[in-house]
């Protein structure tokens, strides 16, 4: 089992706490590996005997999923997944019945997600290149793909010694793109997102691409400054670590809105995401208990806590401190990540520090 990216809970618990949603998923095929799969999600959850729609060009089927854990969320990835029928390709999606009508539909809400990264190779020396990050961030290990006019190959990443983490704004000397074909100008992103070297410049910040075809119903997520309700000054000074401007996310749905912000350590590996979900409909309290059911792994009150703030344990490396609490109509996730979780002391002074933070 693998887990590429910590779980967050924004979209998640929509369809359990505003019962009348009808529950949303999708999920990429990143690669096949004979029997099984690598699976990223995007949106939603799976969990174990999910029927799911597999999508595909050529139009769709229905396949039941075995996973190797219990849960899959999103921003998660997961290998030695089965689907019913013959394994598909890299490439294909996964999403409730339903959801979507025709390939374009799907094809389009992947297209508005932003990839995990995506790089520019500004130039190569030799063996190493200088890689441009102008989205997300990339670690040293990573497997993505080099995309170039020739086609696609697959690379392991190694930065520069010293650099745990390369974030969208860098510029990097003596990058190794171990096994790939590199050249001036190639794009590097996550492996299977895109099949050409168009498809992924379509992706970089400030394209002009073809709007997606209207659908009805499916929410839109779009950046939002007002998501990230700290500022970075604040986030340094209660959780003891200096972190850059946060990036923020918001996604409408008929019963609310869902708000979400990622500050990132500027010299380390650690981050701070605000989660916040404005509902607008539904019992508060019902609401909240709502959503502690929905959470993975299992949870700890807070005694005399007057927000019935609660710790989310349970899920290993996953959990990183994470806590939530309710007040009013907000339900608000905090997590801290790259904290050791089996360092008793590291987590219960990250706990003091999450409590100093500001409630919402």
């Amino acid at each position: 089992m693998r887990f590429t990216r910590v779980f967050t809970f924004a979209v998640l618990s929509l369809g359990v706490v505003a019962s009348a949603e009808p529950r949303r998923t999708l999920a990429r095929v990143v690669s096949s590996e004979g029997a099984t799969v690598t699976l990223e999600v995007l949106e939603g959850y799976v969990t174990v005997g999910d029927e799911l729609e597999l999508w595909t060009e050529g139009g769709k089927r229905v396949t039941k999923l075995t996973l190797p854990v219990d849960l899959v969320n999103r921003g998660d990835s997961a290998a030695g997944v089965k689907l019913s029928g013959s394994a598909p390709a890299a490439g294909a999606l996964l999403a409730q019945k339903g959801q979507y009508s025709q390939w374009a539909e799907a094809a389009a809400a992947l297209a508005a997600i932003p990839p995990k990264v995506l790089a520019r190779v500004a130039s190569v020396e030799g063996a190493t290149v200088t890689l441009e990050v102008l989205l997300g961030s990339t670690v040293p290990g990573a497997e993505l793909d080099v995309l170039t006019a020739e086609g696609k190959t697959t690379a392991k990443v190694t930065l520069p010694e010293g650099i745990g983490l390369a974030l969208s704004g860098d510029t990097l000397k003596g990058v190794t793109l171990a096994g790939a074909r590199v050249a001036q100008g190639a794009l590097v992103s996550d492996k299977g997102r895109f099949s050409t070297l168009a498809a992924a410049s379509a992706a970089l910040p400030g394209a002009k691409v073809a709007p997606p075809p209207a659908v009805a119903g499916p929410a839109s997520i779009k950046a939002s400054a007002a998501a990230c309700a700290f500022t970075p000054a604040e986030v340094s000074a209660a959780l003891g670590f200096k972190v850059g401007p946060g990036t923020g996310t918001e996604l409408a749905f008929e019963g609310g809105t869902a708000l979400s912000c990622r500050w990132l350590e500027e010299k380390g590996l650690r981050s701070l995401l605000l989660n916040r979900q404005v509902m607008t409909r539904g019992d508060a309290a019902r609401n909240r208990a709502a959503l502690a059911r929905s959470l993975a792994g299992s949870v700890e009150a807070i005694p005399g806590d007057p927000d019935g703030a609660l710790w989310q344990v349970g899920q290993g490396d996953l959990t990183g401190v994470t806590l939530h609490y309710g007040r009013g109509a907000v339900l608000t996730e905090v997590r801290v990540s790259g904290v050791d979780m089996k360092d008793a002391a590291s987590v219960s002074a990250m706990r003091r520090n999450v409590l100093k933070l500001r409630r919402f």
